[in-house]
């Protein structure tokens, strides 16, 4: 099972949500039939929605919170992809759950999320019965396949200091909070680099009046 909850919340979804939070979706029918055929689920703050290794049995769709997805290595180090907020689906998962294959990337609930959970039997009918959901995956495909070659290029072209702004920035958007709760060496994790090169970038970031650095937090400071 892909999907990690403390208890099984599972209710059954009210269509008017999914109408509201799938505007980008201009088929009310096949919202319809979302709502039919899936469940909603609540996952905590902090859980996995989605682990590497596993099989993914239900299509999770974001109706409200936020979430990241990520990589990590044998070692345990993380490399951020991309968040996801409400009216948008991961595409690895679409790939993973047309193709039957094991998931690759890991998704946690960065707040208390509500997921509908779409069983994949129904993937190749909605796709022959509705243009629209063809449409929303390939529009899907396209996003996260953008965000994904920011990631890379990031990597094999930005400077360090440079994609650590970017990740605070892009953190702190996700958060709707200039202020980032967590330690060096867990963002070193996810930029795939040292603590000690974090904790001197950071610095100089706030020497430079960007940042505000206090235990365990660092405060974005947006002009």
């Amino acid at each position: 099972m892909a999907y990690h909850c403390t208890k099984d919340l599972k209710m059954p979804v009210d269509f008017e949500k999914v109408n509201q939070k799938f505007g980008a979706i201009p088929d009310t029918e096949l919202k319809k039939k979302m709502s039919e055929v899936g469940t909603l689920e609540v996952v905590p703050a902090g859980e996995l929605i989605m682990d590497a290794g596993s099989y993914i049995k239900s299509m999770p769709l974001i109706l409200s919170g936020k979430v990241k997805v990520f990589r990590e290595d044998e070692d345990g180090n993380e490399l951020f992809l991309y968040y996801l907020y409400a009216g948008e689906a991961c595409a690895v998962s679409l790939i993973c759950s047309f193709s039957q294959k094991k998931s690759q990337v890991r998704a946690q609930a960065l707040e208390e999320t509500e997921i509908l959970l779409l069983p994949i039997d129904y993937m190749d009918k909605l796709m022959r019965e509705f243009p629209a959901w063809y449409r929303f995956v390939v529009k899907t495909y396209g996003e996260r396949m953008d965000e994904m070659l920011e990631t890379i290029d990031n990597i094999a072209f930005r400077r360090m200091d440079d994609r650590l702004l970017d990740y605070l920035e892009k953190t702190a958007d996700a958060l709707n909070s200039n202020k980032i709760k967590g330690t060096h060496q867990e963002i070193a994790y996810e930029l795939n680099t040292s603590r000690e090169v974090i904790s001197r970038l950071l610095k100089q970031l706030e020497k430079k009046g960007m940042v505000k650095l206090s235990r365990n937090q660092i405060e974005l400071i947006q002009e």
